[in-house]
């Protein structure tokens, strides 16, 4: 008849047990420190055992494990309050994939960044200049949130990313932080969303008896730099490099070559849909060799001119 170990023992061991609840893990490493520690536990009551020893150790494998699965609960729960305060501080200042790649902590920390292969977009509205000049201040900034507003939720909604405003233009990046085997795809989605959504708009503003607006937007894709770039005090994740330049320039061409959608040759490459576009043929651009472009318009229904 085995000999039970003193109370003062299995108080003692219960309280040992309890210490697991300092021990902060993923919830894949608690479950193997739980499995480990069942295993230990009734191991060593066994060796006891053969000894001529009982030891109880149903309370302290209860505390033991209570202690586990409530540290790990509690810190999921701080996790989710915390990524909630992250959500509601930034998510007005970065895009969605960007803050997507933060609360997952897959984005690297610090400035630099890495080549990839992305399409980059640039927007632009066309004549704002004038048409600012005949708006209030006030009127502007609300004309140009409403634009936004409805451009970012088709860049978002195909993936993209979007790197910065620039008064009333925006860049955009797809391929990026996720990485697409197609950026091109996303982008001209996102494009002819943008149109779509332009539509709305400009709908929205003739039935106020305002004018509408037109846009021209620019795409080309390529290599990039992407990454963190501006100072440890105030940085953007965004790109450089000679796609980012490109884009930039042909978006410039919408205003001059009457499409409000214009892509270089690897873009058109990369959809492999040449029947959807308009030869532009090879056209200079500033700073760069020329580049041969393609246009696309949506048909009869898209409002504004792109002159």
């Amino acid at each position: 008849m085995a000999e039970p170990v003193g109370g003062r023992w299995v108080a003692a061991l219960a309280l040992l047990c309890s210490l697991l609840w300092f021990v902060q893990l993923r919830l894949q490493a608690v479950i193997a420190l739980a499995v480990v520690f069942a295993i230990g536990l009734l191991g060593a009551a066994s060796l006891l055992l053969h000894q001529g020893r009982y030891l109880p150790v149903a309370a302290a494998l209860l505390v033991g494990l209570l202690a586990l699965a409530g540290r790990w609960l509690l810190g999921a729960l701080q996790e989710m309050g915390e990524r909630r305060r992250l959500r509601a501080a930034f998510a007005g200042y970065v895009s969605p994939p960007v803050m997507r790649e933060i609360l997952q902590r897959r984005l690297p920390v610090g400035l630099g960044g890495e080549l990839r292969h992305v399409c980059v977009l640039f927007a632009d509205i066309r004549g704002f200049t004038t048409l600012s000049e005949s708006l209030a201040p006030q009127a502007v900034i609300a004309l140009l949130n409403r634009y936004f507003e409805q451009v970012n939720q088709a860049i978002h909604g195909e993936g993209g990313t979007i790197s910065c405003f620039m008064g009333d233009g925006l860049m955009a990046i797809f391929g990026a932080p996720q990485d697409m085997a197609t950026p091109s795809v996303a982008a001209f989605a996102a494009a002819r969303a943008m149109l779509e959504a332009l539509q709305r708009l400009n709908a929205e503003l003739q039935a106020e008896g305002r004018a509408p607006i037109a846009i021209g937007i620019g795409l080309h894709v390529g290599e990039a730099i992407v990454g963190h770039l501006g100072s440890q005090a105030r940085h953007d994740y965004s790109a450089i490099g000679d796609a980012v330049n490109v884009a930039s320039r042909i978006e410039g061409l919408t205003k001059e070559l009457g499409h409000p959608v214009i892509c270089s040759q690897a873009v058109v490459d990369e959809l492999a849909q040449p029947r959807l576009f308009t030869d532009l043929g090879a056209q200079a651009i500033k700073g760069h060799s020329p580049v041969q472009v393609w246009g696309w318009k949506p048909g009869p229904l898209y409002c504004g001119s792109s002159r």
